[in-house]
């Protein structure tokens, strides 16, 4: 019984500092503007039936990671190794049914609204988000070609694996998901409706977008050293970097708006990457994989602001306010090489 207290308080220790991990999602543009929602239906007294929807999506993308199993965060090799019996084991794994977060959300749920059903649905689905995560595991183990990495094509020139890399790590950021999800539900507006409202796929254009947005802060945050290590190796300057990151980022963002708005959603990106592009360079905010990226607040505001006023002003007045976000963008991205030119020059000394 000793040994499962101790692998118990182990657990604890690696399940806190996991969840440390999902707080990032406090400085995320899209929490922040559901968050702006809600407090503005309750400061006008009216229920904040605007962000609920906002705020479901957020939860059903963290029911993911919340409801991943205690004992997988131990490597499987250590695991082996540990001498406990069948029904050591069997005691472990029920206790260690106590240490995921969502059984206790679901107690709250239950203690909190007295809604058992609730909490029962809750579990179902944390259940059901489990079962899937360890299926597709499995199935990208067994059978490598169903992996999804190995479809994303290579772009022709020298950028082209630099692209395909930074399009594999957007694939691990939540806020994708987010902004596939809304663009999948909200996309077939146009053509189901008889006479879709302009203004709404512009809306919702604008939202798949900010939904991406604080992913613009922080394009190096899943680059690790020896990543960072090697881009000082490669032939190719700074602007060539910051353009392979832009390419994957936009490039995604364009498909997701494309059935919506593509124009002023395609500048709400650029926007987002020319107000990010200094945070991005300059502070390298850190980011973990599969969890919500955070930015700094003040430049999220200015994304929020510039995206919506420019992306508004091409669909009012066409293509001039785009060719000059497009110009602002290249003056951004030679500005931002130069400096990661002479981040790494100092580096160098």
């Amino acid at each position: 019984m000793a040994a499962i207290i101790a692998i118990l308080k182990a657990l604890g220790r690696v399940v806190r500092r996991d969840l440390r991990t999902l707080r990032s999602i406090q400085f995320n543009n899209f929490f922040l503007f559901a968050v702006l929602l809600t407090y503005s239906s309750l400061a006008s007294q009216r229920k904040p039936a605007g962000a609920a929807p906002f705020l479901v999506l957020l939860a059903f993308v963290l029911l993911f990671p919340l409801s991943s199993d205690p004992l997988a965060k131990i490597p499987a090799v250590r695991l082996s190794l540990w001498p406990l019996t069948r029904g050591q084991w069997w005691r472990l794994r029920l206790a260690s049914l106590a240490l995921s977060p969502v059984l206790w959300a679901a107690l709250v749920v239950a203690v909190t609204t007295g809604n058992v059903l609730a909490a029962g649905i809750l579990l179902l689905a944390a259940v059901a988000a489990q079962s899937l995560l360890v299926l597709l595991s499995l199935l990208a183990k067994k059978a490598p070609r169903w992996n999804p990495y190995r479809y994303i094509p290579q772009l022709p020139g020298m950028l082209g694996g630099l692209v395909r890399n930074n399009i594999r790590q957007i694939l691990t950021v939540p806020d994708l998901y987010v902004a596939t999800l809304l663009a999948i539900t909200t996309s077939p507006y146009r053509w189901l409706s008889p006479h879709p409202e302009p203004r709404a796929l512009l809306t919702m254009a604008f939202i798949v977008g900010l939904a991406l947005s604080t992913y613009a802060q922080c394009l190096f945050g899943l680059d690790s050293a020896s990543a960072l290590t090697r881009y000082r190796l490669l032939p190719l300057r700074g602007w060539q970097i910051l353009a392979a990151k832009d390419i994957a980022f936009l490039g995604i963002l364009f498909v997701l708006v494309l059935p919506l708005c593509p124009g002023p959603g395609l500048t709400f990106g650029l926007v987002a990457v020319i107000v990010g592009r200094y945070p991005s360079v300059a502070f390298r905010l850190p980011q973990k994989r599969w969890r919500f990226t955070s930015g700094d607040p003040r430049f999220g505001v200015l994304q929020m602001i510039f995206g919506i006023a420019l992306g508004f002003g091409v669909y009012e007045n066409g293509k001039w306010f785009f060719v000059a976000v497009a110009i602002t963008y290249i003056v951004s991205v030679f500005v931002g090489g130069w400096l990661w030119d002479r981040q790494q020059s100092k580096l160098q000394e």
